[in-house]
């Protein structure tokens, strides 16, 4: 595979590709809701579970915002796309930055059941500016080649797994084959999308190192093998662990603390009880919690229950839909479920 080892901000050039659709830089489906501003916004006026749209007190995105009923759209709007896989939770996180000059799009994860190759054609994206793959599951890489088959990606993240699972091996072939650029995450890596100190920037925190180079198909080993990415603008925080559990959360917490620190925190494994404990969410401290699963094998009751026990308003894809979070310039910012608003969310039915 290609390597690059040095220490990287990536601030994109202008992209010869054509303009992505409006849909993918606004974010507008689903309903607006009006400001709470942070700086008031009383302690109980954050949504419940079940779930209500919470918000960092960004003006309304559905109506007139300037005075004159012009649209004003987000300047980064993040989607927890909805997967289904038979095989796992599946995860899709699909960034659209606006802000920066051509905008930018990056895609974390796939999943395993074409959800994300559907979503960059529904939306209108027409290339990734980066594709990262936070480890080697099925239900996070399973959709990685529709996702090539749809649109030209510029650039590669991963931790360099070296899984001999031979859907894995022809993926990492076919990202040699086509991806000019390819970053292993052995060390903090900060690409910006943009110029400027007030550019979207993803931190890549990387796994532990013992999984670097190892060859396993130890399913908790490949867990603690995910790196995480910080996504932040502003004032606004989002992290997402892949399958993180115990032992690399650990890690996490202890060496790089203020990057796990957020506001919005995309539940590790699915909501399951192996990647989400008390002294857990006591580092990453979220206002807002999202969970991925298929609602079959996760998530898990207690982890649920955790998260309702410390008021933290809660989203998980098989009740919500598609999460969308929307981010002003200022940092400022809106969670907007697709379905199922008044809805709780609810364990696994395996489980």
């Amino acid at each position: 595979m290609k390597r690059i080892v040095a220490t990287i901000t990536i601030i994109f050039a202008a992209c010869a590709c054509d303009a992505p659709s409006r849909a993918a830089l606004d974010g507008r489906e689903g309903a607006a809701h009006p400001a709470i501003p942070a700086e008031t916004r009383p302690a109980d006026a954050r949504p419940s579970n079940p779930a209500s749209p919470a918000t960092g007190g960004i003006p309304s995105e559905s109506g007139p915002s300037t005075g004159d009923g012009t649209f004003t759209p987000p300047a980064l709007t993040l989607r927890v796309l909805r997967v289904t896989s038979r095989a796992g939770g599946g995860d899709a996180i699909l960034i659209a930055d606006s802000a920066a000059d051509p905008p930018r799009h990056v895609l974390i994860d796939a999943g395993d059941d074409g959800a994300a190759a559907r979503a960059l054609r529904a939306l209108g994206v027409r290339s990734l500016d980066l594709l990262v793959l936070t480890h080697a599951h099925h239900d996070h890489y399973g959709g990685m080649d529709e996702v090539l088959d749809a649109v030209p990606v510029r650039a590669f993240a991963f931790g360099g797994q070296v899984r001999t699972a031979a859907t894995y091996a022809r993926l990492l072939a076919r990202i040699e084959r086509e991806v000019p650029t390819v970053l292993v995450v052995d060390s903090i890596r900060r690409i910006r999308l943009g110029p400027g100190d007030d550019a979207t920037t993803l931190t890549l925190l990387p796994p532990l190192p013992d999984h670097l180079a190892e060859d396993t198909d130890n399913g908790e080993r490949l867990n603690d093998g995910s790196l995480a990415v910080r996504i932040e603008r502003a004032g606004f925080s989002f992290l997402t662990t892949g399958d993180a559990e115990r032992a690399a959360n650990a890690r996490f917490a202890s060496a790089f603390a203020p990057f796990v620190d957020v506001d919005v925190f995309k539940v590790g494994h699915h909501g399951s009880t192996d990647a989400t404990q008390p002294e857990w969410l006591d580092a990453v401290t979220p206002e807002v919690a999202i969970v991925s699963a298929n609602g079959t094998t996760h998530p898990h009751a207690r982890v649920l229950q955790l998260l309702e026990a410390r008021g933290i308003p809660t989203y998980c894809t098989p009740q919500h839909g598609t999460v969308t979070i929307r981010v002003a310039r200022d940092g400022r910012y809106t969670v907007h479920p697709e379905e199922g608003q008044d809805t709780r969310c609810l364990p696994g039915r395996s489980r």
